[in-house]
C-alpha cells in the first residue's frame, strides 16, 4: 500500500509516471527545480522509487528530453504533411511550428538545444530522437530537390543552414530580444512565417523566385 500522499500505480507505469513528473517540473520551475526526490514526490512515490529505472538525475534528464525531441518532431512532422504536394508550403509550416515550440517550452527547449545534455555520449534512444528532428528537415528538402523548386546542392548543407536560421529566430523570441515583434503568439506566427520565407527564398532555384 501507498503511504501517505502517494498514488498506486500499475507495474510498468513507474517510469512513463516519473518522466511524466519531470517533465512538468521543468515546464514549470525550470531544471533547477529537477531532482529526483522532487520528481517522485510529484508523481506521488517514495523517494527511492526513481532509482528503479533511473540511475542518476541525467539518466533521468536523458529521458525526459527524448519526450521533448519526440513532441518537436511530431508537431512539425504534422505540419508538413498538410501540404503534401508542396515543399515551399510544408517548408513553412514545419519550420513555424518549431519556432512555437521553442516560445511555448521555452525551458524544454534549453533542456534540448542548451547543451545540458552531451549528445556525443547521450544514450542511443535520445540521440535517435534528437537525429529524427533533424531528419524532418532533410526530408523536406529532398522533397523539395526531387520536385526541382530547391537547389541542386547537398541535402545536409541546405538541412544545417536553414535550420540554423529557424532555431536562431526560436531562440530570440524566447529569451525576449523580440518582445516588440513577438508579443503575442500571433506575431509570433507571423514573425515566424516572414522569416521562413526569406530562408526559403535562399534555397529556391533561381528561376522559382520569380
Amino acid at each position: 500500500m501507498p503511504t501517505h500522499g502517494q498514488r498506486p500505480y500499475h507495474h510498468g507505469d513507474l517510469r512513463r509516471s516519473l518522466i511524466q513528473a519531470g517533465y512538468r517540473i521543468i515546464e514549470e520551475k525550470g531544471l533547477a527545480g529537477l531532482s529526483l526526490r522532487e520528481v517522485a514526490r510529484v508523481a506521488g512515490v517514495s523517494h527511492t522509487a526513481p532509482y528503479r529505472h533511473f540511475q542518476d538525475k541525467a539518466e533521468l534528464l536523458a529521458a525526459i528530453a527524448q519526450v521533448g525531441f519526440k513532441q518537436l518532431t511530431d508537431k512539425a512532422g504534422k505540419a508538413m504533411c498538410r501540404h503534401e504536394n508542396d515543399p515551399r508550403k510544408q517548408f513553412v509550416a514545419a519550420s513555424v511550428q518549431y519556432i512555437l515550440f521553442g516560445v511555448r517550452h521555452p525551458r524544454m527547449a534549453h533542456l534540448l538545444f542548451g547543451g545540458i545534455i552531451n549528445m556525443r555520449t547521450a544514450p542511443r534512444a535520445l540521440k535517435q530522437s534528437s537525429w529524427a528532428a533533424f531528419q524532418l528537415v532533410e526530408t523536406i528538402i529532398n522533397n523539395g530537390k526531387r520536385a526541382g523548386v530547391f537547389l541542386d546542392r547537398d541535402t545536409m548543407e541546405l538541412a544545417v543552414t536553414t535550420w540554423s536560421g529557424i532555431h536562431g529566430l526560436a531562440q530570440l523570441i524566447s529569451g525576449g530580444y523580440l518582445s516588440r515583434l513577438a508579443a503575442t503568439e500571433r506575431q509570433v506566427e507571423t514573425l515566424g512565417k516572414m522569416v521562413c520565407q526569406l530562408l526559403l527564398t535562399g534555397i529556391l532555384k533561381p528561376d522559382e523566385n520569380k
